[in-house]
């Protein structure tokens, strides 16, 4: 989870409840369990045990503002996004993809406002976290910076049913809806609008989790769609949302999305497809991609730029390596 511009560097003590092997049930067995949380730092139902750090989950890697026919990369978001406008409301839903743990990294697949070019975000979602070898899923939430990621006491199962709704409301504060309708469960969850809120984006999300300063290995989920995606209760083609693939640092494509089919279903798949419009990344040197004006950047990506190799210190999308302003991005670190 991420946003446009920099990521914060403090890194979040994230807690970690798992499910432990509970059974996924139809979501007519039993009406669902509704908890409720007025604003504040931590649900009822999340706990503080720190076991991994994590900073906190969605900040865009990415410049472009205009819509185009390719679609977007990113190092650290897969999915759509719309900014440009102010949003109140975005909506989706997914079934939980089976995660095979071939990295140490963690994946999240969340909804959200905010996180695009601002301060802030609001978002709600899942997260399978692989650090320890075997996939564990978990839910969570954010209104960054105030509340940093918690984690919500709730089962999440590979295959289950999930609903996201973050709703900007009118008295200032944001509701956070998360349902599990196959283990019987909601979060509604509401809180005070965290410091520079400002509902300039929304966006539907698979992300690779940022740990400590750098983007983690993003796990292998094979596909996730996404369904039902609405923005102001409209299309995503109606906000304007704009399709990102993610790409690692040099510049292949690692996980692709789908076109949207217009009633708010799209796909994004892990290892496939191709950004750039299908055009490989830009020739480089010293095994290394050369750096793109167009492409994002998280600390410890490596691109090549004028015969020198450089590794990015910052996150940052348009800063060439070497020019005047940019040197608290990027460090050299040899010639090719």
């Amino acid at each position: 989870m991420r946003r446009l511009r920099s990521l914060s560097v403090a890194a979040v003590a994230l807690a970690v409840v798992f499910g432990g092997g509970a059974t996924a049930q139809a979501a007519s067995a039993a009406p669902p369990a509704v908890h409720h949380a007025a604003h504040g730092h931590a649900l009822p139902g999340a706990t503080s045990v720190p076991v991994r750090n994590l900073q906190h989950f969605s900040h865009l890697l990415n410049a472009r503002h205009q819509l185009v026919p390719a679609n977007q990369t990113s190092t650290n978001w897969a999915g759509y996004a719309a900014n440009g406008a102010t949003f109140s409301t975005v909506t989706s839903s997914w079934v939980e993809p089976q995660v095979s743990c071939n990295s140490d990294g963690i994946a999240a697949f969340w909804i959200g406002l905010d996180g695009w070019g601002s301060q802030s975000v609001e978002q709600d979602g899942t997260g399978v976290d692989c650090s320890s070898g075997s996939p564990q899923p978990f839910a969570w939430w954010e209104t960054y910076p105030d509340n940093s990621v918690q984690e919500y006491g709730d089962p999440v199962s590979p295959g289950d049913s999930l609903t996201s709704t973050v709703t900007a409301r009118s008295d200032g504060q944001y509701e956070l809806a998360l349902t599990d309708s196959s283990q019987g469960w909601t979060e509604d969850n509401v809180v005070a609008a965290p410091s520079g809120a400002q509902n300039a984006s929304a966006e539907v999300v698979a992300e690779a989790v940022t740990s400590g300063s750098s983007v983690t290995a993003l796990p292998d989920f094979g596909s996730i769609e996404f369904t039902g995606s609405t923005i102001d209760g409209g299309t995503l083609q109606a906000a304007n949302a704009q399709a990102i693939d993610m790409t690692d640092s040099s510049g292949s494509v690692i996980a692709s999305t789908g076109a949207d089919d217009n009633s708010g279903d799209f796909t994004v798949t892990y290892g496939g497809g191709s950004g750039n419009g299908g055009n490989p990344p830009p020739a480089g040197c010293g095994g290394l991609a050369a750096w793109s004006a167009t492409s994002s950047y998280a600390p410890g990506a490596q691109v090549s730029y004028n015969g020198d190799k450089w590794t990015a210190t910052w996150y940052s999308t348009g800063a060439a390596p070497g020019a005047a302003g940019s040197w608290a991005a990027w460090k050299q670190s040899g010639t090719c």
